[in-house]
């Protein structure tokens, strides 16, 4: 199991039917949902600015940081996938999204329903993107190239895959 700290008077809330390995760590106003998978090395961070809120069906792969400003939270809404080495911070992100590789999403931002952000992209403070684009860039822009449907990633986690790894060790 995962490190859950308490800051304060809050410690994290986690469904029972999460994923978490042991290498991560929670702290504080933290919530994660059901079949969410936390991977190695993450590290959420709901200290005492304000609430950490992960849905359901959730990954955030290793070496992801999550934290915010004072005043501000942080949601990530269900089936969203946040791949390796992102940094996520109080910023707002669609159910359904794709945050690619060493991208990062900054505070008071809002990434809409459905969307990609693409490896290594910067979504700046307080910018808001529709449902459905796909960004890139530092800064992050919309790529009007890209149109079509867009499709889960390949290196998306099979939860059943990591449930066996977590449970077998």
């Amino acid at each position: 199991m995962a490190q859950l700290h308490a800051y304060k008077d809050k410690f994290p809330k986690v469904k029972d039917n999460a994923l978490l390995f042991p290498s991560a760590e929670i702290t504080g106003d933290v919530e994660i949902g059901e079949k969410t998978i936390i991977g190695a090395g993450v590290k959420i961070i709901g200290d005492s600015h304000g609430p950490v809120r992960i849905g359901n069906n959730v990954q955030i792969l290793e070496n992801s940081v999550l934290h915010l400003l004072p005043d501000n939270e942080l949601h990530i809404e269900d089936d969203v996938i946040i791949g390796p080495g992102c940094m996520i911070h109080g910023c707002h992100i669609g159910s359904g999204t794709v945050v690619e590789p060493g991208a990062i999403v900054c505070d008071h931002s809002r990434v809409g329903r459905n969307c990609v952000v693409r490896a290594g992209s910067v979504v700046k403070q307080r910018s808001l993107f529709p449902d459905q684009v796909v960004l890139e860039g530092f800064p992050a822009k919309m790529d009007d190239s890209a149109g079509g449907v867009l499709s889960r990633p390949s290196w998306r986690l099979s939860y059943e895959a990591v449930a066996r790894l977590i449970r077998d060790k």
